[in-house]
């Protein structure tokens, strides 16, 4: 039996195969600037919302406000995509699952846009791909988890609750305080954000980096130092996933893979991997 992720993956094996018969001299780079183009590249990632689901993600409002899109098209079909986001100080580049010449061909029209520093999520195999662009300053390996549903445990009556957009003040600064990496006000208009609080203060928050109509990725899960494992950012994922689960939504994170405490957690609340991920650090040559 086919997994969850191996399911999205066979549809797209048909398109893939056909683009090896267009030939590379009918494939054609553009930015995305219109609506039938951008419905095109949002169908086409969406045969494979997991795989897909950074590039989907910034092909939606609100990270498309922050995004720049490119698709590769051959006889007017969408055979691949990518996006740049903007929403940190240091852009990032990311692909749809496409073959490899298709990703070189966007990634050299996408590089144009990045300055000098930027950041990419691929699979681990896929490193080379930026090879004659880029110098790898950093690296580490994370893992995709997915969830779908997720499962809804107790929490030793720990009140993990919705942050309101009256907070979103409050939230910002809980952030900031406490150097977020992955964090950008843009993404809470993104989804929902759950939090404890203590004291009026919040100290635990779990919320929603992009959303897109079938797939969910959690992000920015982070407690005050002075108030971890007390089990406040697995109340927050719990209600946050509840509440994800109850729209029907395929729900993903991307975690460490030596992060065994936060892996074990996410496991318990209904989550499996899906695949590994390689979190790369560049500066363009």
């Amino acid at each position: 039996m086919f997994t969850l992720c191996e399911q999205f993956l066979a549809v797209l094996i048909p398109l893939s195969h056909c683009s090896k018969s267009n030939g590379e001299k009918y494939l054609n780079i553009t930015k995305v600037t219109s609506q039938p183009l951008l419905r095109a590249c949002r169908k086409f990632l969406a045969r494979n919302p997991i795989a897909n689901v950074l590039p989907l993600g910034d092909i939606y409002s609100p990270l498309l406000q922050v995004s720049d899109i490119y698709s590769a098209t051959s006889n007017n079909h969408v055979i691949g995509v990518s996006a740049v986001y903007h929403g940190f100080s240091t852009p990032s580049i990311v692909f749809g699952v496409a073959e490899p010449k298709i990703k070189q061909a966007l990634l050299k029209k996408a590089i144009n846009e990045i300055p000098n520093d930027f950041i990419s999520l691929c699979q681990p195999h896929e490193t080379n791909l930026f090879k004659e662009h880029a110098t790898i300053r950093d690296s580490h390996f994370e893992q995709q988890m997915i969830a779908y549903p997720p499962k809804h445990i107790r929490c030793n009556n720990i009140n993990a609750t919705k942050i309101s957009k009256n907070e979103f003040e409050l939230l910002n600064k809980f952030y900031v305080e406490h150097h977020a990496k992955a964090w950008a006000p843009i993404q809470f208009r993104a989804g929902p954000y759950y939090c404890v609080k203590y004291n009026g203060k919040i100290v635990s928050v779990a919320g929603v980096h992009l959303a897109t109509p079938q797939i969910v990725q959690l992000g920015n899960i982070l407690t005050d130092e002075a108030y971890r494992n007390r089990g406040f950012a697995t109340a927050c994922t719990n209600e946050l996933a509840a509440n994800l689960a109850a729209k029907g939504k395929i729900i993903s994170l991307f975690v460490g893979i030596d992060n065994v405490p936060a892996i074990r957690i996410y496991k318990k609340l209904g989550f499996s991997k899906a695949r590994n991920i390689a979190f790369l650090v560049m500066k363009r040559n």
